[in-house]
């Protein structure tokens, strides 16, 4: 693997939090709950004008919708059109892309418990991109990352040449972004700070 250099420009990050989204249009946040809130915070927490490349990742997405549309097509062996379209995986990234206007093409991903870890890969190797990982299962949390490659950038992708063990978890990448981990590591790749 070749190295990359980037640089954060922004993070942002909620947990178990009910976040202010008031800056939403009251018709779109009416449809929003807890997990579309979150992701939607984190991401307008770090978003700048412009049309970055968008990837958003979760390992099970939105949890609460899904329960309720498998209640509801087992009580009335049917499910609401509109539920359904909010419980898909991309609904919260391809919301944020409407009300943004963003015509880019996004990504959406869930690789199981490297989730974070595959998502945040992709956004670095986009070269300007806006990544958001937001998970409902064992509570609501959420971050949100704007990255770009540029060579005088302050963080290193390379190879986990080492072996080192991962430490690719939600809490590990908070950890990183906030300054109390030097590396973030998942399996083949490792991402570093540039010695000042």
């Amino acid at each position: 693997m070749k190295e990359v250099i980037f640089d954060i420009k922004k993070y942002s990050y909620i947990k178990d939090e009910e976040p202010d989204v008031s800056f939403i249009p009251m018709m779109t946040r009416r449809k929003l709950n807890k997990f579309g809130r979150a992701a939607l915070y984190t991401l307008y927490k770090v978003y700048e004008n412009g049309e970055p490349d968008l990837v958003f990742a979760s390992e099970y997405g939105d949890v609460e919708r899904v329960v309720k549309l498998i209640n509801q097509r087992n009580d009335e062996g049917e499910v609401s059109p509109g539920g359904f379209s909010s419980s898909v995986h991309n609904a919260s990234i391809g919301l944020f892309s409407m009300l943004e206007k963003n015509n880019r093409s996004y990504n959406a991903i869930s690789a199981g418990k490297k989730t974070a870890a595959v998502g945040f890969l992709e956004s670095i190797l986009s070269k300007n991109a806006v990544f958001c990982y937001a998970e409902s299962l064992g509570g609501i949390k959420s971050a949100a990352v704007s990255v770009f490659q540029n060579n005088n950038g302050g963080y290193i992708l390379s190879e986990n040449c080492e072996n080192l063990p991962s430490c690719d978890t939600f809490e590990d990448f908070i950890g990183f972004l906030d300054g109390k981990r030097d590396l973030f590591v998942s399996d083949g790749y490792k991402i570093q700070r540039v010695s000042e």
